[in-house]
């Protein structure tokens, strides 16, 4: 899945901003505090619960580098351009 399927859905509340230096992706995945990202090579892959099972998803990302981190189950990545 990549930044731009994420923002394009409608059942996860996701907001794509693009700025002169980064691209920012915001997505409400109202997974929870238990939720972790991590950024490997060109993959943010995040981990979470669902219904007492861990599910994963893993993000496509460019490979100009991103960070990413999850805030009350709002997961933000930044990728610089």
């Amino acid at each position: 899945m990549s930044l731009k399927h994420i923002a394009d859905r409608d059942d996860v509340f996701a907001r794509r901003y693009v700025y002169d230096d980064e691209e920012v992706l915001v997505a409400d995945l109202g997974v929870g505090n238990d939720a972790t990202v991590d950024v490997l090579d060109d993959a943010a892959i995040v981990v979470f619960e669902d219904d007492d099972e861990a599910r994963q998803i893993e993000l496509q990302l460019p490979e100009s580098g991103a960070e990413a981190f999850i805030t009350n189950g709002v997961l933000t990545i930044e990728v610089g351009l």
